[in-house]
């Protein structure tokens, strides 16, 4: 699982991102109106939104993972396109200073996919997963419940990656918070990692518990005992 933040893969390798996520966006928006400049638009304000240098982990290359996942568990997913999309919008804003990047990562994934004209349904059900990444909690409003969980699996599964890449993630979401000094930081990323030992399951999904809930356990509590011996 390669989580390494774009800017450190050179040139070449950052133009092999964005052609492999912009065939996806292409792909996904071809069936909808003929106007490819909207959608070539569209998809240059994503390539700018996960591509600024305070984006250290949540940039284009989690959207590439979280892409991949999307394909390796297409045979799972009743509405592929709706998580899709969700994919693409689902951190287009983040402000580290901010709570409520996800009603506004919403809010702006509903207005650019109205102007592509997808079915009013399919941008509800967008709105709704993209909202659930703020607590990973599901909501009866869903119209196919395995669909967001997987999304939301697709989201957290670096937590069950190994060692060197979660360690990794660590360092780069620590980048991205690096207005705030220790004494800030590590509380609230101890109560987080408290917070998921805590659940019953990390992942939603048996799919992503049979592989990766194990895996995440152990990284948390070894992340844990790290903040707790500084």
């Amino acid at each position: 699982m390669v989580t390494k933040k774009v800017n450190s893969q050179g040139p070449e390798r950052n133009q092999q991102l964005q052609d492999k996520v912009r065939t996806v966006w292409d792909q996904l928006t071809a069936q909808y109106g003929k106007d490819s400049e909207l959608g070539d638009r569209f998809f240059q304000e994503i390539l700018r939104k996960y591509t600024t240098s305070r984006r250290h982990y949540h940039n284009l290359q989690h959207i590439h993972a979280l892409l991949q996942y999307s394909e390796r568990y297409a045979g799972h997913l009743q509405d592929r396109e709706v998580v899709v999309f969700s994919i693409f919008y689902h951190d287009i804003i983040y402000n580290v200073l901010r709570k409520d990047n996800e009603p506004r990562s919403a809010r702006l994934a509903e207005r650019r996919l109205q102007a592509l004209k997808l079915p009013p349904s399919k941008i509800e059900q967008v709105k709704i997963y993209i909202e659930a990444t703020q607590t990973h909690a599901v909501t009866a409003a869903v119209t196919h419940l395995t669909d967001l969980q997987l999304f939301l699996d697709f989201d957290m599964s670096i937590l069950g990656a190994d060692w060197d890449d979660y360690e990794l993630y660590t360092r780069q979401v620590r980048r991205e918070y690096r207005i705030y000094p220790d004494k800030l930081y590590y509380p609230g990323r101890k109560h987080f990692l408290q917070h998921c030992l805590q659940t019953e399951h990390i992942f939603q999904t048996a799919i992503f518990r049979e592989q990766y809930e194990a895996k995440a356990r152990a990284n948390l509590n070894r992340e844990l005992a790290m903040i707790n011996s500084i």
